[in-house]
C-alpha cells in the first residue's frame, strides 16, 4: 500500500480520474475508501454539525463494506463517478503528508503475523466496519468519533498487512462496539424508567 502511494506521489502527473485511482489500488481499493472515508472524521475536532456531520460518511462505510462482504475485490461505483477529475497535487506538494508516511514506515511492520490476513478475517473486518459505521450515523454528540477511528486505524492496518496491529483493531473494534451496545440499553432502561414513572422518582431511586 505504502509503495502504490508512493508511486502516485512521485509521478509528475497531478490529475487522475476516479477510476484510475481505484485500478491503481486494484483489490485493495475498498479498503483504501473505507480508510480515506473516515479519516475527516477521525480527527479529534469539536463536533460541526451538531452529531449529523458522521452520517454521510457512516452510510457510505456501509455502501463500501457490503461489496467486500459479497465478495467485491473492487469498488463499485456509476461509470458516470469513475469520470470524475481529482486533483491531488496539494497531496503530492504536502511536507505533511511525506512525513507522515515516513512515520507510519517507522511504526509498523510489513508481513507480521501474516498468517492473520485470511479471507475470513477480511469478512470479520468488514462486519466490524459495518457495526461502528451505524455508530456513527447515530446523531448524538461525542459518540461518532472513536468508531470513526476505528475503522480508519482497521483498515490502515490491513492495507499496511501488519498482523499485529491489525488483530490490536479488531479486537478494540469489537470491544467498542459491545460497549456501546451496552451503553445504548442501559441508559435506554433509564429513559423508559423516567417516562414511565418520572424524573423525581428516578432522582429518589438512584439517591
Amino acid at each position: 500500500f505504502l509503495k502504490q502511494v508512493d508511486e502516485i506521489l512521485q509521478k509528475e502527473k497531478s490529475t487522475y480520474t476516479i477510476d484510475e485511482l481505484l485500478k491503481h489500488f486494484d483489490s485493495s481499493s475498498i479498503v483504501v475508501c473505507l480508510f480515506l472515508a473516515t479519516i475527516i472524521t477521525s480527527i479529534p475536532l469539536p463536533p460541526w454539525g451538531g452529531g449529523f456531520e458522521t452520517i454521510p460518511f457512516g452510510g457510505l462505510c456501509v455502501f463500501l463494506a457490503l461489496q467486500g462482504l459479497f465478495g467485491s475485490t473492487q469498488v463499485y461505483l456509476p461509470s458516470s463517478l469513475k469520470s470524475w477529475k481529482i486533483d491531488i497535487s496539494f497531496v503530492q506538494k504536502s511536507k505533511f503528508v511525506k512525513d507522515m508516511l515516513l512515520w507510519i514506515k517507522s511504526k509498523t511492520k510489513e508481513n507480521r503475523y501474516e498468517w492473520v490476513f485470511q479471507p475470513i478475517t477480511e469478512k470479520i473486518m468488514y462486519l466490524l466496519v459495518i457495526g461502528n459505521a451505524l455508530l456513527m450515523m447515530i446523531p448524538v454528540i461525542f459518540t461518532n468519533g472513536i468508531p470513526s477511528q476505528c475503522i480508519t486505524l482497521m483498515s490502515l492496518a490491513w492495507l499496511l498487512y501488519d498482523g499485529l496491529f491489525y488483530l490490536i483493531m479488531v479486537a478494540f473494534s469489537s470491544l467498542v462496539i459491545f460497549v456501546y451496545i451496552f451503553l445504548f440499553i442501559t441508559f435506554g432502561r433509564y429513559l423508559y424508567y423516567i417516562r414511565k414513572n418520572g424524573f423525581r422518582k428516578f432522582w429518589k431511586k438512584i439517591t
